[in-house]
């Protein structure tokens, strides 16, 4: 696989992407997605403790729950890799809640969740109310954290989760219910949740559109046409050259949504983030169906497992169009109130 990363790196960063990818060559590659798709089971408890035995699950936790106290600029990479290899794991969702419980809640609530999230032996999900109708990965979950003015807190023993149809069955969505506990009211720290999840979810979409850019410039320059490989056609080239325009973009935006969750322009830069990640990861997937040819519908063939989750992750946490929306809206109320 091609280090297709066109953004720079600091050192904290370039040691995680080379950490990370080497346990995600070794132990997540498509063989490790076809078993999960057989077993209709996307969570790998085992592939979850090696993330865990890692510390990727708890880089951006303070020491004293685990933690290396990093900032959470460092998740950037390691998401974006994540959706290179379409790993199957609820890891931004359960990063992103021990970060609203680190900054949120009660001492005691977080001694008691804490210390089991950076270890590995606890799965988070979250719930933003009617922004998120259906929750990935909820019945994986030993915890549920519902946010809306305030976030509640629902034990696994108490959740209810409705499998509901998803384009990827390694990415599944459940409508839950259930009682839980009141466990804090800070409602900008559910905001900066909120942003750190639609910045995530575009470094993810950013990664899988760089593995589908990756995967289609490989397959081109194999396939024979008129005793020439098809990459050579000049309307070919062009096309891939959209699409890596648009890849280097959603990168450049992507990381940069995550340099300081907690700023003024958070919201804004996420949202840009997001914009651009689900309008490269439409052309990527587009381009790569169309010039793999037939080969690319079929699951036999692993393009399958890309196509699906760039559809997945572009409808996640608000798609392009309503990003977009919310962006117009801020500048227009900016210019009016000039």
């Amino acid at each position: 696989m091609n280090s297709s990363l066109t953004v720079p790196l600091d050192e904290e960063q370039r040691d995680l992407l080379k950490l990370t990818r080497r346990l995600l060559e070794e132990h997540a590659g498509e063989a490790h997605l076809r078993r999960r798709m057989n077993l209709d089971a996307a969570h790998d408890p085992d592939l979850w403790r090696r993330l865990a035995d890692l510390g990727l699950l708890s880089l951006v936790l303070d020491e004293r729950w685990g933690g290396a106290g990093l900032g959470d600029h460092v998740l950037a990479p390691v998401l974006h890799l994540l959706g290179e290899f379409a790993v199957p794991e609820p890891f931004l969702e359960t990063v992103v809640s021990a970060l609203l419980i680190q900054e949120a809640c009660p001492e005691d609530f977080a001694a008691t969740w804490l210390p089991r999230i950076a270890s590995g032996n606890a799965v988070a999900a979250l719930s933003f109310g009617p922004r998120t109708p259906v929750v990935p990965y909820a019945a994986s979950a030993d915890l549920l954290l519902v946010c809306g003015g305030g976030v509640t807190a629902i034990e696994a023993a108490e959740l209810v989760v409705e499998r509901q149809d998803a384009v990827d069955p390694l990415y599944p969505l459940y409508r839950v219910t259930g009682t839980g506990q009141q466990v804090s009211l800070d409602a900008p720290a559910v905001e900066r949740a909120w942003t750190r999840m639609v910045a995530g979810s575009a470094c993810l979409l950013t990664g899988v559109s760089t593995r589908l850019l990756d995967m289609t410039v490989a397959y081109v320059k194999t396939r024979h046409q008129f005793d020439r490989p098809v990459g050579s056609f000049q309307a070919v080239k062009h096309k891939l050259a959209d699409v890596a325009t648009g890849v280097d973009l959603s990168q450049a935006a992507s990381f940069a949504a995550f340099r300081d969750t907690g700023a003024p322009d958070a919201q804004v830069r996420a949202a840009v983030a997001k914009a651009y990640a689900g309008e490269a990861a439409r052309q990527a997937d587009v381009e790569a169906l169309q010039l793999h040819g037939g080969i690319g519908f079929t699951l036999e063939y692993g393009l399958q497992f890309w196509l699906k989750r760039a559809m997945a992750l572009s409808a996640a946490y608000g798609t392009a169009r309503e990003h977009r929306r919310s962006l117009a809206v801020r500048l227009l109320a900016r210019e009016a109130a000039r």
